[in-house]
């Protein structure tokens, strides 16, 4: 694939999502990192008439293939097995499946940042009666350093659990490298790509494990998301919450054989949200060509470009940037020290069609590739 030919796919693909987003004509949504808006669907749409159409055993028909087709379509986004893949509600399910099921012993410690989402807080606070210990490094203005993520791995550090890109101020951890030093030391790494998922290249190969919600820069349903295990790690995590469809299928519900099933399906352990599976299928049929590892870092690239417009516009009115500047720690999230209370700013961009975000007393704003300058200058209206 020629980077022309993957130009040409983002501006496609940027036009039909906006032809399907109404809200464009009197918004923006610049919240990508909270809360995305997600484009009209026609296949819920389509499933929903089956429902009140067909017999039940009929309209479940129509989603024939679709936890298979998700699997693989993350799978391929994220340069992993399907097998690797489980399908969840959201980012805190596939926290928990790790930290409850992980053999942990008295003195065991956590180690992560001090800025995490509290997703990926509270699931590791709540091992303190098994003996757990969770420790953590600071981010200093806008930035993790990596040197002392990897010299605080030891004494005792049995999991890593960090978030790819921050939520708050949008560091990006150079993944590949804490992936590689974790391995080496045969210590666990847990990452929350809710911040990463389709806006940056992901390559989970070197991690354990992973979960992320499907309905930030996915632009998927609410209440959907994913988990990966590596199948080197399956084996070391005991499934906590287990029920009919984490088995092995028999021919008879009364068989009860306790066997899981051999890979990470095991952790989708009852009856899923079969519209939730339209919306999260359609979601990466859209956004999959645009961030398998052959489309490079072309998606990214046009949303730090759109970064770039959206610092100017700020930096003019008097906001200075707190994220990151520096190459290969920058994302899709710009955290803004405001001039003045960031939620009245926040305020004023609502009352003129904007949403964005205030996070960590800052005012957080995150474009996607669809955005356009026109979008952008809604901002600049708002705050003149």
């Amino acid at each position: 694939m020629t980077l022309d030919s993957i130009q040409v796919n983002i501006d496609a693909a940027a036009i039909a999502i906006r032809e399907k987003l109404p809200l464009l004509d009197s918004g923006v949504a610049l919240n990508h990192a909270g809360i995305s808006p997600q484009p009209e669907s026609d296949s819920v749409a389509e499933f929903e008439r089956g429902r009140a159409r067909l017999l039940p055993g009929e309209a479940l028909k129509l989603a024939d293939g679709l936890k298979r087709r998700i699997r693989e379509g993350y799978g391929r986004i994220l340069q992993v097995l399907p097998s690797e893949i489980a399908i969840t509600r959201h980012t805190a399910e596939g926290v928990n499946i790790i930290a409850q099921g992980f053999p942990w012993k008295p003195g065991d410690k956590v180690l992560s940042v001090n800025v995490e989402y509290p997703s990926n807080v509270y699931p590791w606070r709540n091992l303190r009666d098994r003996g757990v210990e969770v420790v953590s490094i600071a981010e200093r203005d806008g930035r993790v350093d990596q040197e002392e993520l990897l010299a605080a791995i030891g004494g005792g550090v049995r999991v890593v659990a960090i978030s790819h890109v921050e939520f708050a101020s949008g560091f990006a951890f150079d993944l590949t490298r804490i992936a590689r030093e974790c391995r080496a030391r045969d210590v666990f790494l847990f990452v929350d790509i809710a911040q990463s998922i389709g806006v940056l290249p992901v390559d989970l190969r070197l991690v354990d494990a992973a979960a992320w919600p499907a309905w930030k820069w996915l632009m998927g349903p609410l209440g959907m998301g994913g988990f990966y295990i590596s199948e080197r790690r399956l084996p070391l995590i005991r499934p906590v919450f287990v029920g009919t469809d984490g088995m092995a299928p028999s021919r008879d519900y009364l068989d009860y054989r306790f066997e899981f099933r051999p890979d990470a399906s095991r952790f989708e352990y009852s009856t899923e949200n079969t519209l939730g599976l339209f919306g999260t299928a359609e979601a990466l049929n859209r956004l999959e060509p645009l961030l398998g590892p052959e489309a490079g870092n072309a998606l990214a690239r046009r949303v730090i470009g759109l970064g770039d417009d959206l610092i100017a516009i700020m930096e003019a009115r008097g906001f200075r940037l707190f994220s990151s500047r520096t190459e290969g720690e920058r994302s899709g999230i710009y955290s803004f020290v405001a001039p003045g209370a960031p939620g009245e700013s926040a305020k004023r961009l609502r009352q003129n069609g904007v949403e964005g975000a205030v996070r960590a007393g800052r005012l957080r704003l995150s474009p996607h590739f669809y955005n356009n300058r026109d979008d952008l200058q809604r901002v600049a209206r708002a705050l003149a």
